[in-house]
Formats: C-alpha cells, sequence, structure tokens
C-alpha cells in the first residue's frame, strides 16, 4: 500500500506584500518626521571694527597665563549684571566680547564653559554663546548643578 505524500495536496504559499510595505513606509516616514537635522553655520568673515569713543577709558592688557579652559559665570539680575572671566570680573558686555576675543586669538579650541546664575535671564545667557561662536570658540558648554 502506498503511503500519499503530504507535500502533494499543499497549496503555494501566498504572502500579502502590501501590508509589509505598508508597514515599512510608515516606518520610513516616522523616522524621517522625527530625525533633526542640522544646519551648518558658517561664520562670515567681515572686517567691521567698533570705533573707539573719545571718553573711554584704556583697555586693560590682558594677562596671559597657562589655562586649561575659560570660564565664564554670570551672577546679578534686573539690569545689574556681573560677568567673570577667569576671576576677572567686568560689568560690561563689550569688555566682555574684548576678553574672549583676546582669549581666542591665542588660543580657540579649549572649553569655554558658560556658567549662569539662577537669576540670570535666557538672553544674557545667549549673548554670551553667541558672542562666543562669533568669536570662533570650538568647545561651548554649559555648567550644570548637579542633581
Amino acid at each position: 500500500m502506498k503511503r500519499p505524500s503530504p507535500y502533494r495536496d499543499r497549496q503555494p504559499l501566498q504572502v500579502a506584500m502590501t501590508p509589509m510595505i505598508d508597514v515599512v513606509f510608515l516606518l520610513l516616514i516616522f523616522f524621517l518626521w522625527t530625525a533633526s537635522f542640522q544646519i551648518v553655520e558658517y561664520s562670515l568673515p567681515s572686517s567691521i571694527t567698533p570705533p573707539n569713543e573719545v571718553g573711554s577709558e584704556a583697555e586693560k592688557p590682558l594677562e596671559v597665563e597657562d589655562f586649561d579652559e575659560v570660564v565664564v559665570r554670570i551672577t546679578g539680575q534686573l539690569g545689574d549684571f556681573t560677568y567673570t572671566i577667569n576671576k576677572a570680573s567686568t560689568q560690561d558686555l563689550g569688555e566682555v566680547e574684548s576678553r574672549l576675543s583676546a582669549l581666542a586669538s591665542i588660543k580657540n579650541d579649549i572649553p569655554l564653559i558658560i556658567d549662569p546664575d539662577d537669576t540670570v535671564p535666557v538672553g544674557r545667557v545667549i549673548d554670551v554663546y553667541d558672542m562666543s561662536r562669533r568669536l570662533n570658540f570650538q568647545q561651548i558648554q554649559f555648567a550644570v548643578e548637579p542633581s
């Protein structure tokens, strides 16, 4: 007696491709939607220099010292802000820019750490951040209180 083959009566396997294609397209759309594409920022060179005012005090020479990082501490509130750059304090944002410019001309690949006080508005912090980006500092970091 001959035994019937189990493979003889089988139907060919049909794989439904349409739902699989739909899922792949949905995943593709999801990943494209959630991906963050960053625009490359370029710094354009400019030859504009601020004019010296007649009544301005002479610029203090910057002490050149061996430093591993630059810490910009911002303290104060309600328009009375103090900027401290490596233990040298000032209240003028223009002087902060000139000091950071001098430091960037010496060495711009050192870490620049921006350490704002809790009472400082975000706008002041962004001003210092934009200034340091404009001066071509390559490593800009923000100080955070440990939790």
